[in-house]
């Protein structure tokens, strides 16, 4: 997760600067201590991690037919550089500087490289390395203009937007083959045959639309007419409500799958056999999803019920 991106982090600096023999790479914390006349360093580390959202269940990433949630994160960088002059002399100070200016140049420049900025380097050969960069870029940098002790010292701080998930928390899902859409309107006239309905009695409910048709195989293609999930809304349990006769029973308690039969489809209201209170219910009707369960929301009516 965290560690794998500060180590492939700490292995692209040191291709940077393989030709400059004076330079070592290593990934934090070291150890530095003992740095030749001559000789330099860049120290490696992940510095810093932001959210860059809640942690929040939902979040999710699809990598084939495989689902994980992930954390996005905002990482701060920071490559440190050290340079030991040969000798304390003015003349060996400033090649140092030099020395150390360049190597900042370098690797700077290197990492600023489309394949890089776009977190394309940042890809590993595993099948689930548990991150993804997706984007780094150098945020500022700074050279201290004297001797730290033995060294002199300057660092670039970078900035990189991704997510990480735990290696192997992977979900396989379903593969989507194809997509279709309903080409025609769908403009819905919904009435009522009674305006009240008492205990026992049915009632029509009448939704005049034109047809439409659902892909439900490619190949070879065949699509079927639209179906209705209808259920009954009202303000008590719901074996005391109505029901809705016909049909066949959906996938959510309480849905009745209802075929459209353009240009009108008749939905029949079953009041409840007793009715202790006047009062309203609603037959509420949706789409239905290919398995029997309420798609988008198209209408309701409400029936009066009387004692």
């Amino acid at each position: 997760m965290l560690g794998p991106i500060e180590g492939k982090l700490t292995a692209l600096v040191a291709e940077l600067v393989a030709a400059r023999g004076h330079l070592s790479v290593q990934r934090a914390p070291g150890p530095l201590a003992a740095l030749q006349a001559g000789a330099g360093a860049v120290l490696v580390s992940v510095a810093a991690v932001t959210p860059l959202a809640s942690f929040e269940l939902g979040r999710r990433s699809f990598e084939g037919t495989e689902s994980r949630r992930v954390l996005p994160l905002q990482l701060a960088a920071k490559l440190e550089f050290f340079v030991r002059p040969l000798d304390a002399s003015a003349g060996a100070l400033a090649a140092a500087r030099d020395l150390l200016l360049d190597d900042l140049s370098i690797v700077s420049h290197g990492l600023a490289d489309d394949r890089t900025t776009s977190g394309g380097s940042f890809a590993v050969s595993a099948d689930d390395p548990g991150f993804r960069v997706r984007a780094f870029s150098l945020e500022s940098g700074e050279v201290a203009r004297d001797l730290a002790g033995t060294n002199l010292a300057g660092s670039l701080r970078y900035r990189a937007l991704g997510e990480i998930w735990p290696p192997g928390a992977g979900v396989q899902v379903g593969e989507i083959r194809a997509i279709d859409t309903v080409l025609v309107s769908l403009p819905l006239e919904i009435e009522r045959r009674e305006l009240v309905a008492r205990s026992g009695q049915s009632t029509l409910v009448r939704v005049r639309s034109l047809g439409a048709a659902r892909l439900v195989q490619r190949e070879p293609r065949q699509a079927e007419l639209a179906r209705l999930a209808v259920t009954v809304s009202a303000d008590v349990a719901p074996a005391e409500r109505g029901s809705i006769a016909g049909g066949a029973p959906g996938a959510e308690t309480g849905f009745r799958i209802i075929e459209l039969t353009p240009p009108e489809t008749s939905i029949r209201y079953q009041a409840p056999a007793s009715v202790n209170r006047s009062r309203l219910e609603y037959v509420a009707i949706h789409l239905a999803t290919p398995d029997g369960q309420r798609g988008a929301f198209l209408g309701s009516v409400a029936v009066r019920l009387e004692s």
